[in-house]
């Protein structure tokens, strides 16, 4: 991938920003009916004891600002919510609750009419530019749709389209063509087209290269680095690709479960990341330079269920810097941890010796986990479980908030802001 530099200087935090969000939740309700939320009292009475309402929480209190002229990327693995986060500031899918300002006016307040008048100002460009665009009609009428919707006349429609494919590289005479005879890179620039084809302020961009060859990829991200030149665009550009944000972006924005875990500008998260999550992905990307450094993904097991996500911090069910309670070291406390899995497992074997599960048991805990086992030898297993509750990580017990680690860097980790870890990329 050529050197794609997000060049464009981060707009001076005293102007007023062009998008603000705060605490912004989208939560999709999963009961189909009464009879699925309801929750019976299994102590003999038979009786309904709650009505459960499980959501999943697909965004769960983002917040962030975008100024002018800025590229702000937004990194995280699927299924993290990224792609329902972009949805939501459309109004494509209404927010469950927070706040979204675009010039000082208040989005989640609005009709149709009024969002449909707003998009003129924000457009999406998305992740599939094949299914993007009805194969059924030519490449002017997709183009022109928002001009069409706007109340243009059909020669200025015809006129602007024809400018705006000369813009993002392709042929006058590819008006009349179908979506069909264009490759995939061609297909992406006709939906940069039409996103802006209404002049946008804000951009808000979808995995818009995921699906491209690598060298396509450089192409579309050149030319979207000098549309924004040309038509002083602000980009919010959704991506899983760090060595993709790492070229257009001048802030990221890392997202888990819903949430950011760390912000800051992107320079400053390559080099000196200080959320684990961030590290691990950084870890998990292949360095141009294969002699440099290997892949060392550090990610182990899978995404949690945003339904059910886990207490404290979302990430420490894989986070490989977890802070253990006073009296253990962290292998320590990982072994602890397993062991107290078995028993909410309910798979420990009585046959089975303490050691099995320890290397080297902490004097803090041996008589609680001794506990524990002696317990779960006489099923007993809610008293084992019990006996252990003590020792819990402040990962597990509390949510972090986000300290701020140096000028706009944020991080929502226990960790201290002195521990990061520098990072060569």
């Amino acid at each position: 991938m050529s050197n794609v530099v997000g060049s464009h200087a981060t707009a001076r935090e005293s102007e007023d920003p062009l998008l603000q969000v705060r605490d912004l939740k989208k939560h999709f309700p999963m009961n189909s009916g009464l009879l699925s939320s309801v929750r019976f009292d299994r102590s003999g009475g038979g009786f309904p004891l709650s009505i459960e309402q499980r959501s999943v929480r697909a965004v769960d209190g983002v917040s962030f600002d975008l100024h002018a002229g800025e590229t702000l990327g937004v990194v995280g693995e699927s299924g993290c919510g990224k792609s329902t986060l972009a949805h939501a500031l459309l109004g494509l899918s209404p927010p469950t609750d927070g706040e979204i300002q675009f010039r000082d006016e208040e989005l989640t307040t609005f009709n149709s009419t009024q969002w449909r008048e707003i998009r003129q100002h924000i457009q999406l460009v998305f992740q599939d530019p094949q299914s993007s665009l009805n194969p059924r009609r030519i490449v002017g009428s997709i183009i022109a749709d928002p001009l069409e919707a706007a109340g243009w006349s059909p020669e200025r429609r015809r006129n602007r389209v024809l400018e705006l494919l000369e813009d993002v590289g392709l042929e006058r005479d590819f008006y009349n063509r179908y979506p069909h005879e264009f490759s995939g890179g061609q297909r992406q620039r006709i939906n940069l087209a039409r996103a802006l084809s209404i002049s946008p302020d804000l951009v808000i961009a979808d995995e818009p290269v995921s699906g491209l060859d690598m060298s396509v990829q450089a192409q579309i991200l050149n030319l979207m680095d000098d549309l924004q030149d040309e038509y002083g665009l602000t980009y919010l550009f959704i991506t899983h690709d760090l060595s993709v944000i790492r070229h257009i972006a001048d802030r990221v924005a890392v997202m888990y479960l819903g949430d950011f875990v760390e912000t800051g500008p992107t320079d400053r998260l390559f080099s000196s990341p200080h959320h684990p999550y961030t590290r691990a992905l950084l870890d998990s990307v292949p360095h141009p330079n294969p002699d440099a450094r290997a892949i060392d993904s550090r990610l182990r097991g899978t995404v949690p269920s945003p339904s059910d996500p886990p207490a404290g911090c979302k990430f420490h069910t894989r986070c490989p810097r977890r802070i253990p309670p006073d009296g253990f070291d962290r292998e320590s406390y990982r072994e602890f941890q397993a062991f107290r899995d078995a028993i909410r497992d309910e798979s420990i074997d009585p046959a089975e010796d303490i050691g099995t599960y320890f290397d080297t048991l902490p004097a803090v805990a041996e008589k609680a986990v001794r506990t524990a086992f002696d317990r779960a030898s006489t099923g007993e297993w809610e008293d084992a479980h019990d006996a252990l509750a003590e020792f819990e990580s402040v990962c597990e017990r509390e949510v972090p908030r986000h300290e701020r680690i140096s000028d706009s860097h944020q991080s929502a980790c226990h960790l201290s802001v002195n521990d990061r870890t520098d990072y060569s990329w």
